[in-house]
């Protein structure tokens, strides 16, 4: 999905920054989570072990070999003959194998399985892993916008608040329009402070990702267009409801349990196996002289009564199997729940940001008319204000809503399970600069 739609993205906005000098990118930052992520390692550690789940299974049902050493004292008692005592010493050798044990044949059918969800699980903590990286990385660039936004607008606070003053000294304002300056420059340094503490918060968020501190992160073009979708809401939707990494973990889990219910049902099948054993020479209890003894034996074992535990087990891996059928189910729901969710977020985001570029736009040119008509004596002072507001708060909507909107494409992606450090690379081609450095 959104292979050419985001190759032609990333060809646009690469063409004119191709010479730029980058600072910590994206994919710097994600790769440094992969490395730190202690989640991710634990998910490592559990898939590795899944993994040897089928080669413990397959050995239950290959032969078992044992074999060993002894010594035994022995001592006879028999009434009208002397009493002999002696010692004994040699080796032994026993051979068992299964021919028909269905639980050890489930359990061999059940670890293929076994295998497959830690592979998913890994997969899917890799994934979130990701995401964690990429929130934080665009946490920390909003945040630098919002500081930068801040500073913006203080600074034209305190250029009008600079025109009041003179306007007043040379009569033309009055002082209520001096103490709306006033408090319009206390809320714009409020708005500042807020900003600077909320940049410290999301940087040591980054560092918490990534386990190290870290320099400027390269930032977003200016007026970069986000890209369509070329699939509708019920093509994402379906993919994630058959596909998304926590559906396919939910999934094979009732396939576990159903083979776990076959192995409690089987506990009541006969077993058999062929044994065997070997004692050479010396090592035959029971016997005063040297006797070498070879056994070997054609097993059926049946269970006759086990005082009901295997019905429990039957009806408890019964409930266990209804259970894992139902958190299957709730997975599919939440999944598709959480594809159209984020694809809504993303579509209503993108428009969002192109009619916030015209709105910045526009707000900006009514600003300059604005400040003209106040300086001819055809506006107020609280007019330039409301112009100011308008256009500072237009931009730091459209800075918010530009994050927002890429955080909901791959956040997209991930529910379909596509989500990789292909996409990752693709948007960091994007990234051009550090923020408040312009492009050449």
């Amino acid at each position: 999905m959104l292979k050419r739609t985001l190759a032609a993205w990333v060809l646009a906005c690469t063409m004119g920054y191709a010479h730029v000098a980058r600072a910590d990118d994206l994919v710097a930052i994600v790769q440094q989570a992969l490395d730190y992520d202690a989640e991710l390692a634990q998910a490592r550690a559990s898939y590795e072990a899944a993994k040897l789940s089928v080669p413990i299974a397959r050995a239950a049902l290959l032969p078992q070999i044992t074999g060993g050493w002894g010594r035994a004292y022995n001592r006879i008692d028999m009434d009208g003959f002397p009493r002999q005592d002696y010692w004994q010493s040699g080796w032994m050798v026993n051979v068992s194998q299964p021919l028909f044990d269905w639980s050890k044949w489930t359990a061999y059918r059940q670890a293929d399985f076994v295998v497959a969800q830690g592979a998913v699980d890994f997969a899917g903590a890799r994934q979130t892993s990701i995401l964690r990286a990429v929130r934080a990385y665009f946490d920390e660039l909003a945040a630098e916008d919002e500081v930068k936004r801040s500073q913006e607008y203080s600074k034209a606070i305190d250029v009008q608040r600079d025109q009041v003053r003179r306007k007043r000294a040379a009569g033309e304002a009055t002082l209520i329009d001096e103490q709306e300056m006033a408090t319009a420059r206390e809320q714009a340094q409020l708005q500042l402070m807020d900003a600077q503490q909320n940049l410290g918060i999301k940087r040591r968020a980054v560092q918490q990702v990534t386990g190290r501190a870290f320099s400027t992160l390269a930032a977003l073009p200016p007026g970069m267009t986000l890209p369509g979708l070329a699939e509708g809401e019920e093509v994402w939707a379906e993919q994630a409801r058959t596909s998304g990494y926590g559906v396919q973990s939910k999934q094979l889990g009732w396939e576990i349990a159903r083979l776990d219910s076959a192995k409690a049902r089987s506990a009541g099948y006969p077993v058999v196996s062929v044994t065997g054993s070997y004692s050479p020479a010396g090592a035959a209890g029971g016997y005063s002289r040297p006797t070498t003894t070879t056994v070997g034996m054609l097993q059926v074992q049946i269970p006759l009564f086990s005082g009901g535990e295997i019905q429990a087990r039957v009806r408890q891996s019964l409930a266990l199997e209804d259970k894992a059928e139902q958190g299957f189910v709730a997975a599919s729901v939440q999944a598709e729940a959480s594809a159209r969710d984020n694809y809504a977020q993303y579509v209503r985001e993108r428009m969002k940001t192109d009619s916030l570029s015209r709105l910045v736009a526009t707000a900006g040119d009514a600003l300059h008319a604005t400040e003209v008509g106040y300086k001819v004596g055809s506006r107020a002072s609280a007019d330039v204000l409301r112009a100011i507001d308008t256009l500072y708060t237009a931009k730091r909507d459209l800075l918010r809503s530009r994050y927002s909107a890429i955080v909901a494409l791959l956040q997209l992606k991930a529910d379909v399970a596509t989500l990789s450090t292909a996409d990752i690379e693709s948007m960091t081609s994007m990234l051009c600069c550090a923020p408040g450095t312009a492009p050449r």
